[in-house]
């Protein structure tokens, strides 16, 4: 399975004004006063720590979900057991994705409407949960091995399967789980890679995703197309955090304040932000910041593949905070560049800068 198509748009502040109709960017706030700039800081932090947990939650459930993988086998058995340990492989599974890519785009182009989407993302997280679902069971069930390589369809599989289905249609009834399946599917997508690709060959991999991810992020721009429809359709493609921020009236045009007004007039009840701007010439706006699957599972990846490598948590470990880091490191440039940014190029420094200190401590 190949991996999860992402949004790779880690976090470019759209800000919305909060009413519903009204939106505008804003990417200047010189003119605020220091408690407003005050204010966006520390929810800009929010935003940011939330990130990163969502992301370490990824990355250290999906390391013991695959150490449960592998428990009981030896390196020479898991050597083996790898389907994509070439060269090939890793030129096979990036053209597969760039391939994916394409199709998605010409899909955008000539279809507006909703419903394929919500398919393809069915799709996704039914295959990428059932995995997780599957070992989950077979570690509780203490079948694992047989119930991953057993063959046919047993009891787990159907579990397995019936919860993934169930994920599906919670997350198409409330939309608030968005979240929660984008971070499972993450765990499923990373495990999979991770169990497939050596060590190096999943660095090769994450070092052309790199590439391919500058690429369509700053020159082709595809990726940001990719991003906005699936942000659009609430997809869980990515994981999110939103805060309101005030802004100084000052910063809209006199048409937007206008439309504005009338909107609040028109709300049947007050929202608890505006009675908190009341007299106030501030208007809320909401800010989201985003990070892709594929930003989640990528890492992930690397770090399964150097568990497998040496059967030790040691290596993966620091494959795992060193991703971190170069998360914090691509939080902190959005915060100064307030645009969409490439996440994995920073995720792959961080990952070899602390492989290098791994080398160099053992």
């Amino acid at each position: 399975m190949g991996k999860t198509p992402s949004t790779r748009y880690s976090g470019a502040r759209s800000a919305a004004l909060a009413l519903p109709g009204l939106g505008v960017v804003i990417n200047n706030i010189h003119m605020m006063d220091e408690m407003a700039k005050e204010e966006i800081r520390i929810s800009r932090s929010r935003q940011m720590l939330s990130i990163i947990a969502m992301f370490m939650i990824v990355q250290f459930s999906g390391l013991l979900l695959a150490s449960l993988v592998f428990s009981g086998l030896t390196i020479s058995q898991v050597s083996s057991a790898r389907i994509a340990s070439s060269f090939n492989s890793v030129i096979f599974y990036l053209f597969y994705i760039v391939i994916l890519a394409l199709i998605l785009i010409f899909v955008m182009k000539i279809y507006r409407g909703y419903k394929l989407f919500i398919v393809f993302e069915g799709i996704v997280i039914f295959i990428a949960s059932f995995f997780v679902f599957l070992i989950v069971i077979g570690a509780l069930t203490h079948s694992i091995q047989s119930t991953l390589f057993g063959g046919g369809v047993s009891v787990q599989v159907i579990v397995a399967g019936l919860l993934a289905f169930l994920l599906v249609i919670a997350k198409n009834k409330w939309q608030n789980l968005r979240n929660t399946a984008a971070i499972i599917a993450s765990i499923g997508v990373g495990v999979v890679l991770g169990v497939s690709f050596g060590f190096f060959e999943a660095l090769l991999f994450m070092a052309l995703l790199a590439i391919y991810d500058f690429i369509a992020v700053f020159i082709t721009k595809h990726m940001i197309t990719i991003a906005n429809a699936a942000v659009n359709r609430n997809l869980a493609l990515f994981v999110g955090a939103s805060e309101i921020e005030a802004v100084p009236e000052s910063e809209f045009p006199r048409s937007q304040i206008a439309r504005f007004e009338e909107m609040k007039k028109r709300a049947k009840k007050k929202l608890p932000v505006l009675k908190a701007l009341k007299g106030r010439k501030l208007v809320p706006i909401e800010v989201p910041a985003m990070l892709g699957t594929g930003d989640l599972a990528v890492p992930l990846m690397v770090s399964i593949s150097a568990y497998s490598a040496t059967l030790s948590f040691t290596l993966s470990i620091f494959v795992a905070v060193g991703a971190v880091f170069g998360l914090i490191i691509t939080m902190f440039i959005l915060q100064k560049l307030n645009r969409a940014l490439p996440a994995i190029p920073p995720l792959l420094l961080g990952v070899l800068i602390f492989v290098g200190l791994y080398l160099l401590i053992y």
